[in-house]
């Protein structure tokens, strides 16, 4: 039961950490489509340098989020948007995340439940020996 406990925490903390790459990756979406717009052929892998570089600030520098943040907002990309991004990025490991701690929570509740069975059956046993 514990081993499945731990499974279960390590799912959950391990989709938790999916989630946070995958905002990341919506914020850097939303920031090409508001810096890459007009540049220039020849400036664009620099702008696209920039672009990854303002988007992993966001992650880890919480002024830069905050300025970041009502950058995007100026621009209609609102935390709803960048949540909506991140979920159809992110639907198919999600869906393969929750089969996983569907899995371990199903198994840990059967054991449970055999558990409380055989607790239930050898208790009257004891008892009267």
């Amino acid at each position: 039961v514990a081993e499945l406990s731990w499974d279960i925490q390590r799912y959950r903390m391990l989709r938790h950490k999916l989630l946070e790459t995958y905002r990341q990756k919506a914020v850097e979406a939303a920031l090409r489509r508001i810096d890459m717009v007009g540049i220039d052929s020849e400036f664009e892998a620099e702008a696209e340098t920039y672009t990854l570089q303002n988007a992993l600030s966001w992650r880890c520098d919480p002024v830069a989020a905050s300025e970041i943040d009502a950058r995007l907002a100026t621009y209609g990309f609102d935390q709803h948007a960048i949540t909506t991004e991140v979920y159809v990025q992110a639907r198919e490991v999600l869906v393969l995340f929750e089969g996983l701690l569907n899995a371990a929570q199903t198994k840990r509740m059967l054991l449970l439940r055999e558990i409380r069975n055989q607790r239930f059956l050898n208790g009257p046993l004891r008892q009267s020996r």
